[in-house]
């Protein structure tokens, strides 16, 4: 039996008319009367429920249903990051079955909401082949200084910890964009503030991904010597900021707030001084300073002391990505190519980045003119780097799933 998807979108201000009009016209690109699944993303400014009303009103009830708050939304003809947006991808399939599993309350405590949805996906030990998203609200309620997300490393470690195996997975840390608005989760049953989302799926289909950094070395070696969850207090033993503004120059001493957003942390999971290779990184973006403690606080508190990082320089080459798209893809040639699922941070775009095109456009032309795509712009992308699921940063992960 053949698989069906298909994709849609709207810029429709209207919540309720916007899901019910993209659902429509997904589901008429699909070619089906039933959806099985429903990938479903909207800006902040949407009103969540009456936008997944509108959807049900056509794809019913009864569809699985994920996704959440969206800074941006990809498909194949269509990429946007500002104002009200919606994404949709229907997928109607008899050898492909799908299931969501909610863990709430990750204010309480990141690692245990880990725990809560690493027992619920134990049923996946059962399964074969199993593929697994997982997305998580991203923004700390209400935040702290200097801490302003939740942390995903805390929860990849409590899922890891009840698990026999981590599947073949892809994540997002979801965002409202620079606005700092609110971020939602949705199944079919509700919306959620401060949760996980897993959405598995098992049978005839397998995820595939691959790594979009955007930063490259710019500094030698330095070392971390004093640290405390994702604050770096010293590095070379030295106050942290002394060595950032080094790195910057003396003009990030007078606007911390300009510059920190734009200072990245690369760490080298192979060998040190080794040939870089971007496949090799873990990039940790700051996000604040503590002049008088001489503190930078990062997304994740994973960096410990002892660590040895380097400055990095954001550097996309956005023929390099079409390239590594595109040799990706015919990677997959043994098995049939379903469909893929882009998740790109919100600083790669170019109103941010600054570059002359949309790296997405890239994937759009390379990988959306093959198969059905869908995207979408994070606060935090997950994703294996050689051995080990972790968090990344200005970072684009391009999962595409097939059958055999």
């Amino acid at each position: 039996m053949s698989t069906k998807i298909g994709v849609s979108f709207s810029t429709s201000p209207h919540s309720f008319d916007a899901g019910r009009e993209m659902a429509e016209t997904a589901m008429h690109k699909a070619g089906t009367g039933k959806a099985d699944l429903a990938l479903v993303f909207a800006s902040a400014e949407h009103d969540s429920e009456s936008l997944l009303r509108g959807v049900k009103s056509v794809i019913g009830n009864e569809c699985i249903i994920a996704g959440g708050t969206s800074a941006g939304v990809i498909t194949n003809d269509y990429m946007g990051y500002e104002g009200f947006h919606a994404g949709i991808m229907v997928i109607s399939a008899v050898d492909i079955n799908f299931r969501t599993e909610v863990a709430e309350n990750i204010n309480n405590d990141e690692y245990r909401a880990g725990k809560v949805m690493g027992r619920k996906l134990t049923f996946i030990n059962g399964f074969d082949d199993p593929s697994l998203l997982l997305f998580f609200d991203s923004m700390r309620n209400p935040p702290r200084p200097l801490n302003i997300f939740y942390q995903a490393t805390p929860i990849l470690s409590g899922i890891g910890e009840e698990l026999a195996t981590i599947p073949p997975i892809a994540g997002v840390g979801i965002a409202s964009g620079m606005n700092m608005k609110k971020t939602e989760l949705w199944d079919n049953k509700k919306v959620y503030r401060d949760a996980i989302l897993s959405l598995v799926f098992h049978g005839k289909i397998k995820l595939h991904t691959v790594i979009m950094h955007g930063c490259k070395p710019a500094s030698d070696y330095h070392r971390i010597t004093k640290a405390k969850g994702n604050l770096i207090l010293e590095v070379d033993n030295r106050p942290a900021i002394e060595v950032a503004a080094e790195y910057l120059g003396n003009s990030a001493l007078t606007d911390w707030k300009k510059a920190m957003f734009f200072i990245t942390l690369g760490v080298n999971k192979g060998e040190l001084y080794s040939p870089f290779r971007e496949e090799d990184y873990v990039n940790r973006m700051v996000l604040g300073v503590d002049e008088d403690s001489g503190a930078i606080s990062l997304m994740e508190g994973d960096l410990k002391e002892g660590d040895h990082f380097q400055f990095m320089r954001r550097s996309i080459e956005t023929d390099m990505i079409s390239k590594s798209a595109g040799q990706f893809l015919d990677s997959l040639n043994e098995r049939e190519p379903l469909f893929a699922f882009y998740i790109s941070c919100l600083g790669r775009v170019k109103r941010y980045f600054g570059s002359e095109k949309e790296e997405s456009e890239e994937i759009q032309a390379t990988v959306g003119s093959r198969i059905p795509l869908l995207g979408m712009y994070s606060g935090v992308e997950i994703a294996r780097v050689k051995e080990k699921v972790m968090p990344l940063d200005w970072t684009g992960v391009l999962c595409i799933f097939t059958r055999e």
